[in-house]
């Protein structure tokens, strides 16, 4: 492709073609490259510095190690992980069971002072509050025994009174009945009197 072909693909924006004999590399063809399928190309004839017994040598290794898990089958690295597992969550137990210890440990003495604490300030007030319930409680019944003889003290008082009362009254019924009377006779004394006179 010429320079001024070159010069017209830029200003236009098209990529310049590939020619048809060159092989794509847009892999759209996957029979055509697939690693898989086709042996890697030995180094040993193409002018390779290593030999054939060196790359043995290196393969060895490996294989081996290839060999010794396909014959444990994955069994022993299993119950390695599984010991580690266990071990890890143990651990994890025993220090959240300490932590956990620590903290009950740490409420039971703050519970203990608070409480101490407590006793010391309200247990005298607490104390006092109960002997003026006590003195209370006699007074009141102190008070309610003189109440009571204060009533009956009363009552009798009423009683008495209303037995004079009635006395008096008796009296004075009596008193007029024979003032009554007694004017009656000085009446018929007097009149009596007068027919004498005449």
């Amino acid at each position: 492709m010429s320079n001024k072909e070159q010069k017209a693909m830029k200003k236009s924006g098209k990529h310049q073609r590939v020619h048809k004999t060159l092989p794509s590399d847009d892999f759209k063809n996957s029979d055509e490259v697939n690693p898989a399928d086709k042996p890697a190309v030995g180094t040993s004839g193409m002018g390779s510095h290593s030999s054939g017994s060196d790359m043995q040598e290196a393969r060895e290794p490996v294989q081996k190690k290839m060999q010794d898990f396909k014959g444990d089958d994955g069994t022993g690295l299993l119950m390695e992980k599984r010991k580690q597992f266990e071990e890890d969550v143990n651990a994890s137990f025993r220090s959240l069971n300490e932590n956990l210890q620590s903290i009950l440990k740490a409420q039971q003495n703050s519970r203990q002072e608070l409480k101490s604490l407590y006793c010391e300030r309200f247990g005298s007030v607490y104390h006092n509050w109960l002997v003026e319930m006590d003195r209370t409680r006699d007074q009141e019944e102190y008070f309610s025994f003189i109440t009571q003889q204060q009533m009956k003290i009363l009552q009798t008082a009423i009683e008495d009174h209303e037995t004079k009362l009635k006395n008096a009254k008796d009296m004075c019924d009596t008193f007029l009945k024979k003032a009554n009377d007694l004017s009656k006779r000085q009446k018929t004394f007097i009149g009596g009197q007068q027919t004498i006179v005449e």
